[in-house]
């Protein structure tokens, strides 16, 4: 009968995590699912770790800085498994949802005490390495609370602790699930930085348009590039602005070879995780592709997207596209 209860218990909460991430994120929603049995779970509930720890950095309203430095420490804190959770700590996150903008959002964040039961049916060592990495994202993500990114180094540390790190913990996890030989395991280690970073600048590098006119900051190295905020969407600009967009994405080429370092050398067993690896690059490598030297990127209506046919293209034949694409760069 308790066994009956907990797997009630368990199927509950995993339930909401499944749910949630198709709420909260659809690119991800689509690609975690891939992953191979031994990961999916623990995958899935360290991003939305992650994510919750990413609402106070970057989705909150009308709190100030510090007390927004307190509330990603005490996300932090509640999932620390060398120590119970501090009492008060999920509630006092709860609370705060209100703050949080998107519903879904808010709905990730209401629930923390769902998300947290979730977190500590893992096995403690997933549960050492998930902590590890969501406590060194927590340290870079307060740095640039007050640090704006003025040039490129800039812009590799904080795609390192916002990003890189979800590398880290990823390909942390399947060293320690697999048997990888110790040169596999060095490459990976060496290369999965590019990964996270590789991404992260795609992102903003697409997001600039809404990030400028939307939010408070955006993450572009605009000093280094010479323009000013204003002056890139006004399109009497348009020719400086191609300039600074192909300089960013030239940048953001610079992480390919490692991107393809690392998928050469992911263990067999895990073709979940390769296509996972593969779905998510190439949709990337592909978007970077569309937005070279692209005015829409900046005076479009719409986000700057690839075609459902490409879509689908690569969803059926990831690791071709991977490597055709990669190559073209």
């Amino acid at each position: 009968m308790p066994n009956e209860r907990v797997k009630n218990v368990v199927k509950d909460e995993v339930s909401f995590c499944k749910d949630i991430l198709e709420k909260v994120s659809r690119s991800f929603a689509l690609t975690i699912p891939m992953l191979d049995d031994k990961l999916y779970k623990p995958v899935m509930i360290a991003y939305l770790q992650d994510r919750l720890l990413d609402n106070f950095e970057d989705e909150i309203e009308d709190i100030d800085t510090e007390k927004r430095k307190c509330l990603m420490d005490r996300v932090v804190t509640i999932f620390n498994p060398e120590n119970s959770c501090p009492a008060g700590a999920i509630e006092e996150i709860e609370k705060y949802s209100r703050y949080i903008k998107g519903s879904s959002l808010r709905k990730l964040t209401k629930n923390t005490g769902i998300l947290y039961k979730a977190y500590d049916i893992l096995p403690e060592d997933t549960k050492e390495i998930a902590y590890k990495w969501l406590k060194e994202m927590n340290k870079g993500m307060k740095k640039y609370l007050n640090k704006s990114i003025k040039n490129f180094s800039d812009l590799d540390e904080y795609c390192y602790y916002v990003a890189g790190t979800v590398g880290g913990f990823l390909t942390e996890l399947i060293i320690h699930e697999s048997n990888i030989c110790t040169v596999e395991e060095n490459k990976l280690l060496a290369n999965y930085r590019d990964a996270g970073l590789f991404l992260q600048k795609v992102n903003i590098i697409r997001d600039i348009k809404t990030d400028i006119e939307q939010r408070k900051k955006n993450f572009w190295p605009l000093k280094q590039l010479g323009i000013a905020e204003n002056d890139l969407l006004n399109p009497l600009n348009r020719e400086k602005a191609l300039q600074c967009l192909n300089d960013m994405i030239h940048d953001a080429k610079t992480h390919v070879a490692g991107l393809v370092i690392y998928m050469n050398n992911l263990p067999d067993c895990f073709p979940g995780y390769r296509k996972f690896f593969a779905v998510n690059n190439t949709l990337g490598l592909a978007t970077l592709k569309k937005m070279e030297n692209n005015p829409d990127v900046f005076y479009g209506k719409n986000e700057v997207k690839i075609t459902k046919i490409k879509f689908l293209q690569i969803l059926n034949s990831a690791d071709k596209y991977f490597y055709k694409l990669s190559q073209d760069v």
